[in-house]
């Protein structure tokens, strides 16, 4: 069973990350992840700092994204499985909002995060430890 607690990439090899605020924030395949960086979906499947514990235990800090002049936290969702991983949707919701059907997605462009409307590959995250 997976943990759902380890460096969260993207299929380019970006890494999610967050500063001190829980702020979310995305580096590049050439950066070197620290412990920092280690994230954890709660028992609720809300993406957080990692705390060391796993599922239901602890009580980690959400990480908010900003968009748009918008916060928001992001539900982790296992969509697919290929070449033997996992593979999982960021869904950003406003805090106390419904499931948006819409996804955290790396914009190829401009190499940040953005919404995205539909579940392709710059929207693909896998959990590594």
């Amino acid at each position: 069973m997976p943990s759902h607690s380890g460096l969260f990439t993207t299929f380019t090899g970006c890494v999610l990350g967050i500063d001190e605020d829980n702020r979310l924030s995305l580096h590049s395949n050439d950066h070197q992840p620290s412990p920092a960086d280690k994230l954890r979906a709660n028992g609720e499947f809300w993406l957080c700092r990692d705390d060391g514990l796993i599922g239901k235990f602890g009580n980690p800090d959400k990480v908010v994204f900003l968009y748009d002049n918008r916060e928001y936290n992001i539900w982790v969702e296992t969509r697919g499985y290929s070449d033997d991983a996992l593979e999982y949707g960021l869904i950003p919701i406003v805090p106390g909002g419904d499931y948006s059907n819409r996804f955290l997605a790396v914009n190829d462009q401009t190499g940040q995060l953005e919404i995205a409307s539909e579940w392709k590959k710059e929207a693909k995250f896998r959990c590594v430890e």
